[in-house]
């Protein structure tokens, strides 16, 4: 398995990771009917997305994606962490925790401040997950997020 991050010119092997491990998997084909290789080649050239493939030979077998934010109160970013998928043959074979350790390393060489991810406890997978990484839940039970989607 080789981790590594995506540029414009993999746009293929991140619509191919996309499509078929975020989408056809997940049942949400629909939601991936808009998402062209264009699309992505633009998405991948912005240095503030990080879209980091684990691959299989030549084919995607997990993807994590996130977002590096400028912060207004110091010269240090943060990194969202959004999302990780490992397609289900992969799932439990150290795919997402080799995408997370990919990530951290880029946070550390880029002097990133910080990098966190939402999710609920629920999510056992995802949860343990996280702890399994490093990562340290900070709150205990009480996080909202609030989703705007009408904008009238």
């Amino acid at each position: 398995m080789i981790i590594r991050r995506l540029h414009g010119n993999d746009a293929e092997i991140a619509f191919q990771a996309l499509t078929k491990i975020k989408f056809v998997e997940d049942g949400t084909e629909h939601l991936g009917k808009s998402l062209t290789i264009e699309y992505l080649q633009d998405f991948l050239k912005n240095n503030r997305h990080y879209l980091l493939a684990a691959l299989d030979g030549n084919t995607p077998i997990g993807f994590i994606l996130a977002y590096r934010l400028q912060r207004v109160d110091r010269n240090q970013d943060m990194m969202f962490f959004y999302e990780i998928n490992i397609a289900k043959k992969y799932r439990k074979k150290g795919a997402g925790i080799a995408l997370i350790k990919k990530l951290k390393e880029i946070c550390r060489d880029e002097n990133i401040m910080k990098m966190f991810v939402l999710t609920n406890r629920s999510n056992n997978a995802a949860y343990n997950l996280y702890k399994k990484t490093g990562g340290i839940a900070d709150a205990a039970g009480d996080e909202v997020i609030f989703v705007y989607q009408d904008f009238t």
